[in-house]
């Protein structure tokens, strides 16, 4: 269970180290947490 945090938070850390550095990516990051969302909702 202790791995999966791991990874959840290594997840997170890159994430938004690649919405801080690579310029463009924020737009594909909402995207795709958005039709996530999406999908759990229904």
């Amino acid at each position: 269970m202790r791995n999966f945090y791991y990874s959840i938070a290594a997840v997170l850390v890159v994430t938004i180290l690649a919405v801080l550095f690579i310029p463009g990516i924020d737009d594909f990051v909402e995207t795709t947490f958005q039709a996530y969302l999406g999908r759990a909702a229904r």
